[in-house]
């Protein structure tokens, strides 16, 4: 009898530390985190992602963020989030001037929360750190575990974002609507089923340019289209899942790490872009590159063109376009839109 009561003591407090354990899952991503001060306040953005999160029915969570110098405390407003069973919660957000409630039904249907709050500088926070606090407690105050993170370990001198000098060159005036320009970036995946951005770049002017457009009150940003491309290579529908796929994640990419307004973000994408190959060919020096022209004016998607490629001259044309075009075909495309005010 006394093994039976041990094992189901053992049993009861491994449940115990795998439920504390899938609660932990605090989706702070610190290098997105903002501390800054220009000597009148102090910025704090924390972006969190609450698909991660998960709060039993009866627990609550809190999180409290907090500027801390030695001994000097300052207490930011919490985020209290309230199990409501199904994998679901209420977020109780003193944050807000309201302080009411909202719901949440389901993990699966989060949105990104950017924690967002403005304080009046003190002198002392020139050396203070950033730090978050969580606690989960049963409803009515019985602790079940608590931790401090750091999120930041220093606050630095708030910089406005300038316009970046590369615009000089790139962007472009849109005929028939005043004082709205547009900027195309073309990246470049390092592989046909990468997600990764290869010109880092192109990927780092954007982060500087919509930097500028969001902080410039001399500009406003109009929207940010991405498009996604890929080689003809593959099985039609799934190269049309595919760049759906990378287009989605490059704009979560852009708008959730950044905290831009997902309002701001316009998706499309083309699966395999043959009138890109086709200007791709045109330029090239390939062999037998008439008769692929002609493969690809006269014969349908769906009625055998790849296939009549693969056969043309025993391959050898298609095995150059694969080593040699096909990887400029895996590409985003990313048009800023912007209007001078």
């Amino acid at each position: 009898m006394r093994k039976i009561f041990i094992v189901f003591l053992m049993m009861a407090f491994v449940c115990f530390h795998q439920r504390v354990d899938a609660q932990q899952g605090i989706a702070l991503n610190t290098k997105r985190v903002t501390f800054e001060y220009d000597k009148e306040n102090v910025y704090v953005g924390i972006p969190l992602n609450l698909q991660d999160y998960y709060v039993e029915l009866g627990d609550s969570l809190t999180l409290t963020p907090l500027i801390k110098s030695g001994t000097k405390i300052l207490e930011l407003p919490k985020l209290v989030l309230i199990g409501q069973g199904k994998q679901g919660f209420y977020l109780y957000n003193r944050n807000y001037a309201n302080t009411k409630s909202y719901s949440h039904p389901q993990v699966s249907n989060q949105k990104n929360q950017l924690y967002k709050i403005t304080v009046a500088y003190e002198r002392w926070m020139d050396n203070s750190r950033l730090e978050i606090k969580v606690d989960l407690n049963k409803i009515g105050g019985v602790p079940l575990y608590k931790f401090t993170e750091v999120l930041k370990n220093s606050i630095r001198e708030k910089v406005v974002p300038t316009k970046p000098e590369f615009l000089a060159d790139r962007s472009s005036r849109i005929e028939g609507v005043v004082s709205t320009e547009s900027v195309v970036f073309d990246l470049r995946h390092s592989s046909k089923k990468s997600f990764d951005i290869a010109n880092q770049e192109e990927m780092d002017k954007i982060k500087t340019m919509l930097d500028w457009l969001m902080f410039d009150e001399s500009v406003s940003l109009i929207g940010v289209y991405i498009t996604a491309y890929t080689s003809i290579d593959g099985i039609y529908y799934e190269n049309e899942e595919l760049t759906k796929e990378q287009a989605l994640a490059f704009k979560r990419v852009l708008q959730t790490e950044n905290n831009y307004p997902e309002s701001l973000f316009f998706t499309d994408w083309k699966g395999e872009d043959w009138p890109g190959l086709t200007e791709l060919v045109r330029q090239s020096y390939m062999p037998y590159q008439q008769e692929v022209l002609n493969i690809i004016n006269t014969v349908g998607v769906f009625t055998g063109r790849e296939l009549k490629l693969m056969q043309l001259a025993q391959g050898n044309p298609y095995r150059y376009m694969r080593d040699n075009l096909f990887p400029q075909q895996w590409r985003i495309e990313c048009r800023v839109v912007y209007r001078n005010k």
